[in-house]
């Protein structure tokens, strides 16, 4: 197990979705935040089926830093609900891991 993690949110719009990806790599919450325009959500949501084109955001980070990460998406997010999913890292390359530390590390907040 490492301490880096994968954290998965949709958004409604490009601007809600650059505007969360810029905000966590400024702040030293994530190192990398990949953006996948054009995926399509079907979902259950007060009382009703959806059916919504989003834009997903892959955003690698530390596990320490999900509380900050999670409070961060959800004052910019749109949805009174926005998905906040977090997979932990089994396994991942050492220079990418040594990466995504030092970058999470620089002037964070957290240190």
């Amino acid at each position: 197990m490492t301490d880096a993690c994968v954290v998965i949110t949709t958004c409604g719009s490009e601007e809600t979705a650059l505007s969360i990806a810029s905000a966590l790599v400024d702040q030293h919450l994530a190192a990398c935040v990949s953006i996948f325009p054009s995926v399509k959500s079907y979902y259950f949501f007060e009382g009703n089926t959806h059916l919504d084109e989003e834009i997903s955001l892959m955003i690698k980070t530390r596990c320490e830093l999900f509380d900050k990460v999670s409070e961060l998406i959800t004052k910019l997010h749109t949805y009174d609900v926005p998905e906040i999913i977090m997979f932990k890292v089994d396994a991942v390359s050492e220079s990418f891991l040594r990466w995504l530390s030092q970058t999470t590390k620089r002037g964070s907040p957290c240190d």
